[in-house]
């Protein structure tokens, strides 16, 4: 990932359009806040499963991030596995972001 991505997502926290924590962003993805969820490289494969299927049933864009929830934690202030994006424009950004940024398959 690029570090606009990380830049942006650091910057979605400050504004307080960031959910974290597998519960937290649950709640947020049930009452319609969330809107992108991304989830550690690190997390169990119960938690990517369970993410995953919770983006799947909402229809949420889920991005896999290719960083540790220690790095995470070094970009947002928080040790997560799992964040939601709470804001629209945030959500199009860091995927306008992460689509530029993605290796073509050759």
């Amino acid at each position: 990932m690029s570090d606009r991505f990380y830049a942006t997502l650091s910057l979605s926290m400050r504004a307080k359009k960031l959910l974290y924590g597998f519960d937290t962003v649950k709640e947020g993805v049930q009452n319609g806040s969330v809107r992108l969820l991304l989830t550690a490289s690190d997390l169990s494969q119960k938690t990517i499963k369970e993410a995953v299927y919770l983006a799947g049933k909402y229809r949420l864009p889920h991005l896999p991030l290719p960083n540790t929830m220690e790095e995470i934690a070094g970009m947002i202030g928080k040790k997560t596995g799992v964040i939601g994006i709470a804001d629209q424009g945030f959500a199009d950004k860091l995927m306008l972001i992460h689509n530029e940024t993605e290796e073509p398959n050759i």
